[in-house]
Order: C-alpha cells, then structure tokens, then sequence
C-alpha cells in the first residue's frame, strides 16, 4: 500500500491508460511480465486485472492471453461486474463527460422509499441530473437516496464528479452490487423537451438498486436514454474469470 492507496489500484489505474493506448484486439504483456514492470506480486497483477476485465476494458483467453476488447463505437451504457457509474465509466473511455444538475432536494415519497428499504414518511435526497457525453445528451438520471444516511450529498456540487465515487470516499462505503431493471418508458412532456422529442415518446429506462457490501441499499435510480443514444452492452464474466 502506497499513501494508503492498495498497490494493486495503482497498477491498473496505470494499466487502464496504458490499454486506451492499444489497438483493440491487442494482446497485454504476461503476468510475469507486467510483475517485472510494476515491482509487484502475481497477485497483486492478477486482482488489477480481474478489474479491468469486469469493467469491460479487456478478456482473458484461456492458454492464449489477455486481450484489449473493442472500444464501443458510442458512449453506449455497459453493465457489467464492476461498479462505477455512468460518469466514471465515459471518463475511463477518454470521453469528455458534463453533467447538468436539475435538483438537489429533500422529497418524500413512499414507493422510492420502499425501494431504499427505509420509512415510507423518511427524507428522501432527490438528485435529477442531465448527463452529456462529449457535448451531446445520453442520459437523464434521477437518483434517490436516504438523507440521513447520506446529508453531505445536498451541499456538494455534482456538475462534474460521479456521485458513485463521493459516496464511497465520503462515508467509505463498498459498492458491491448492482440490480438493473431495463424497460420501456413513455416521456411525459418535461423530459420530452429535453430529449426533443414528441411527448410520449417510448425511450429506453433503467432502474437500478445498488447495494453496500452488507446487502443494505444505498441508491436507487431511474435513468432514462434519448432515442439516438438506447444501447446497453452487458458484459458477464464468467465464474472462472471473477476468481
């Protein structure tokens, strides 16, 4: 560990930037390899990897290699093993992502509360935002979480900066799971004007429900993509790959 920092996240905070550089299909050095040129265990090589491959970013072939996996052709969503949101996920695909913050509020509201596993008369944190991919609108998301838990979320500036990432540096919180629900949603006219399109208009929803390492839920949102931008890429690693 470096100025509390586990080695193995500076090894693939590097990597990751070291396989934006490749060609997609190209194939990483070896384990030895990369332990040589990090100073570090196999072991601490192998758990970088393993999340750099739930993020998506490579595959490992069995008796072959590990290999960089093409890059999506649009900011599409990807869902998969790793946990990391919508703005740290473009960020890492070199994207310029800008978020426009519609509501930082304080709601109460019984079916959201229910889904947060909370009193149906608690406060409820309602963060409505507007999220923009290299200038161009993919997402509005609206995230609700508990106010008591989380309070420090209503006096920070979320413009730029995932949100996934300040509840873990600020309550030191594992995200561990995440649950998606994807649908077909009819945009009343609000969300209509801001995805220019007709007032009803069927789009693409997610719900999503994460999870703390204890299995309590910590977020629960609903985002919904405009028609140009409706494609989800799930990745699934299997067991032998998550070891």
């Amino acid at each position: 560990m470096v100025d509390g920092i586990p080695k193995y996240v500076s090894v693939r905070d590097h990597l990751r930037g070291s396989i934006k550089r490749m060609k997609d299909g190209a194939q990483l050095p070896t384990e030895s390899e990369l332990c040589t040129r990090y100073n570090v265990s196999r072991i601490t090589v192998r758990h970088a990897i393993e999340d750099l491959i739930r993020e998506g970013l490579i595959v490992r072939s069995q008796g072959k290699g590990t290999f960089k996996l093409k890059s999506p052709s649009s900011s599409r969503e990807v869902i998969n093993g790793h946990i990391r949101g919508f703005w740290r996920q473009q960020r890492d695909l070199g994207k310029t992502v800008k978020t426009r913050v519609l509501g930082n509020r304080i709601v109460k509201n019984a079916d959201f509360a229910s889904k947060l596993g909370i009193d149906a008369d608690a406060d409820l944190i309602e963060l409505e935002r507007l999220r923009y991919v290299d200038g161009n609108l993919h997402q509005y998301v609206c995230t609700y979480l508990s106010a008591v838990q989380f309070p420090e979320i209503l006096e920070h500036d979320f413009s730029d900066g995932s949100l996934y990432s300040f509840i873990e540096e600020q309550y030191d919180v594992r995200l561990a799971r995440n649950e998606v629900v994807v649908r077909i949603e009819n945009v009343d006219s609000r969300i209509a004007g801001y995805f220019h399109v007709d007032r009803g208009r069927p789009v693409l929803a997610m719900d999503s429900t994460v999870f703390d390492g204890f299995g309590s839920v910590v977020a629960f949102g609903i985002a919904l993509q405009p028609p140009a931008y409706s494609e989800i890429e799930f990745v699934i690693n299997s067991m032998q790959d998550s070891r």
